[in-house]
């Protein structure tokens, strides 16, 4: 997916293509966060909402035809199918690009900035080749769901794996085959489901860590068990409905990006492990997600990470050992770092979901920054989408180590050079892209031979070297 952005902060106009991975990188002041976060600000169920309401208001000039006429079939005859393969093969590129020009009306909210106005940010969205992913997507999709309205009338909605359409139909009882349905209330459904369908196949759900982490690792501490039960039981209606986006409507940061860190965390602090074992159970994937968690907190954390549940409140803790247990505050910086990716891993991440990561080598020893990319390309490679920003230079040049070692015939031949010693770290190039944020643009440096070629940090290396002869 190739997106065009112009008039934001500092960037006047850049292209950048996003990849299963992609890497933002540059001096600071340049604009990697605020590119990374606007397209969080789309993808995320945040963006989603306020495009609906939008739409409801009628303040969008794109209408949808196909949703119209199926509205307008459902309200004369009481059922209706929409091909949605069809609806997104006509619509799925105006649908995020209108989402895309609308979202200067909303990005200083979801920032929590006065100071700021984005009026003049312009962002658009070329699919290509990213039609097929999402086409796919929405093939494989399945919906059942039932809305009630009173005991003797619901409307039922039904899709079915590997078909095309999605079916609408009233079931009425008794003697109410005659009420009829507010035109608002149905045209709000309709669009509700239908474009929500579409939004969920671009990304899931998206996760942003941003670089304050190690503030909140431990924050949930004073927020009550029935509080975060709650939140809880809001995020799974969420994901088992695809037409309900997740919204973080907890309120324990000010921004949104704040508000999904401190949800990572608290939603991860009330699910069970039995909880996710039955979500595994019904999606191998999740299987694999857990199981890279606890690889990440054995062979990087070099510990573990627990949600201590024996008192009224649910407190995170670090064990670095059987006999110790740290509160999570006197933890290591780097426990800290990764706490909240662990937590998400192991309880909340599904495929085909969007992890925005601000400076993942953030309190890590060099050695660990080298093994978090790594990691972060195992995680690609298991169906889970990643962006990050990063100053690093270990991760950049590693990850050029990464791309060539996929390229290997004999890949476990050579897995013993890497920190992890797996293959399964090693990644595609077709899988990659990596950007260069400098004079107002962003730049792509990955070459064909998979070499990134930057200069920011070799450049200020070569000059302190040469301070004294």
């Amino acid at each position: 997916m190739k997106i065009k952005v112009s008039n934001l902060g500092v960037i006047k106009e850049a292209e950048i293509e996003l990849k299963p991975l992609t890497v933002f990188i540059g001096r600071s002041g340049t604009g990697k966060t605020w590119t990374a976060h606007t397209l969080a600000s789309i993808f995320s169920g945040y963006g989603f909402k306020e495009y609906l309401k939008a739409y409801s208001d009628k303040k969008n000039p794109i209408q949808y035809e196909i949703l119209e006429q199926g509205i307008q079939e459902f309200l004369e005859v009481g059922n209706c199918q929409i091909n949605l393969v069809e609806f997104a093969e006509q619509y799925a590129e105006k649908y995020i690009n209108d989402a895309g020009r609308i979202a200067p009306n909303w990005l200083s909210h979801f920032l929590n900035t006065n100071r700021v106005n984005f009026n003049k940010l312009q962002i658009s969205f070329l699919l290509n080749e990213f039609i097929k992913d999402l086409l796919n997507k929405i093939r494989k999709l399945s919906l059942d769901r039932k809305i009630n309205f009173g005991s003797q009338l619901s409307l039922q909605i039904l899709k079915q794996e590997d078909e095309d359409e999605i079916y609408f139909y009233r079931i009425s009882e008794g003697n109410k085959d005659n009420f009829k349905l507010p035109v608002v209330l149905i045209r709000d459904l309709f669009s509700e489901t239908i474009l929500g369908i579409i939004h969920q196949c671009f990304y899931a759900y998206v996760y942003i860590f941003p670089t304050e982490r190690t503030t909140y690792a431990g924050f949930p501490f004073s927020v009550q068990k029935r509080v975060l039960k709650s939140l809880e039981e809001e995020i799974d209606t969420e994901k088992s409905q695809p037409d309900k986006q997740k919204t973080q409507k907890i309120t324990l940061g000010k921004s949104a990006v704040i508000q999904s860190l401190t949800s990572i965390i608290a939603g991860a602090s009330v699910k069970t492990d039995d909880e996710r074992q039955e979500e595994a159970e019904k999606n191998p994937q999740i299987l694999e997600y857990i199981n890279l968690a606890n690889f990440l907190q054995e062979k990087i954390l070099s510990g573990h990470v627990k949600v201590d549940s024996s008192t009224l409140q649910n407190e995170i803790i670090f064990q670095p050992s059987r006999d110790v247990n740290l509160e999570m505050q006197v933890a290591s910086s780097m426990v800290k770092e990764l706490a909240p990716l662990y937590l998400c891993l192991r309880y909340l991440v599904e495929p085909n979901e969007l992890l925005i990561i601000d400076e993942p080598e953030m309190n890590l020893h060099p050695a660990a920054q080298v093994e978090i990319i790594e990691f972060l390309a195992m995680l690609v490679n298991a169906g889970i989408k990643i962006l990050i920003t990063t100053h690093s230079p270990y991760i950049v040049d590693h990850l050029s180590n990464l791309i060539k070692a996929a390229e290997y015939e004999d890949k476990e031949s050579i897995k013993e050079r890497f920190y992890l010693e797996r293959t399964d770290a090693f990644i595609a190039q077709e899988n990659v892209s990596v950007y260069l944020f400098e004079d107002g643009t962003a730049k792509d440096i990955l070459q064909e031979n998979g070499r990134i070629d930057w200069g920011t940090f070799a450049d200020i290396s070569d000059d302190i070297n040469h301070i004294f002869p």
